[in-house]
């Protein structure tokens, strides 16, 4: 009776296919929630990196950058990035050549200038800046704005699994209408 039962039990394939779903349905989850995650992950990361391009191209532009009109590129920086107002450091960074010895020749790569969207001063003027990618794009009597966009990005689906994931971009380009971009903090109050 025993031996039949398990015979007729193993014969019979109706729960066959609830049986596979079952077994298939937590990989086809995290299949399906791995690529909508990656996806939004990368769409993010193409943000950062569009708005700190888009920074420097704006701030390259100018002669004489006010602080308001800094202040302005800030929020369309932060518009690109995430419409929903979140944490973000965006920075603008004058960079020029030092001369400290009088040769002539460039000594190292320094602050001209720095600005943020705190208001701040995120790097002192005269400070060795390191963080230029080619220092050879520098020439000693102009000067290279570079825009950062730090942005932490936290998953909206899986933030409870996954950790935060730090988009740093930064960008680089030389002024267009004048050897250096000043930046004031009124009309002719601005630096040297």
């Amino acid at each position: 009776m025993a031996r039949t039962f398990i015979t007729a039990f193993a014969k019979d394939c109706r729960a066959m296919a609830a049986t596979e779903f079952a077994l298939l349905l937590p990989v086809l989850l995290v299949i399906f929630f791995g690529v909508v995650e990656g996806s939004d992950a990368l769409s993010k990361s193409r943000r950062v990196t569009l708005a700190a391009n888009t920074l420097a191209d704006l701030a390259a532009q100018e002669t004489d950058l006010l602080e308001s009109a800094a202040d302005s590129l800030f929020v369309g920086v932060e518009e690109i990035v995430d419409a929903n107002g979140a944490a973000m450091d965006i920075r603008l960074v004058s960079v020029i050549f030092d001369d400290t010895d009088g040769d002539g020749t460039p000594d190292s790569p320094v602050v001209h200038w720095s600005y943020d969207n705190a208001g701040g001063e995120p790097y002192p003027a005269g400070t060795v800046y390191n963080d230029l990618s080619d220092p050879a794009l520098l020439e000693i009597d102009s000067s290279i704005v570079v825009a950062e966009v730090i942005y932490p990005y936290t998953s909206s689906l899986t933030h409870y699994f996954i950790s935060n994931i730090t988009f740093d971009r930064d960008a680089a380009r030389w002024p267009r209408r004048s050897l250096r971009v000043q930046l004031c903090s009124a009309p002719g109050t601005c630096t040297s």
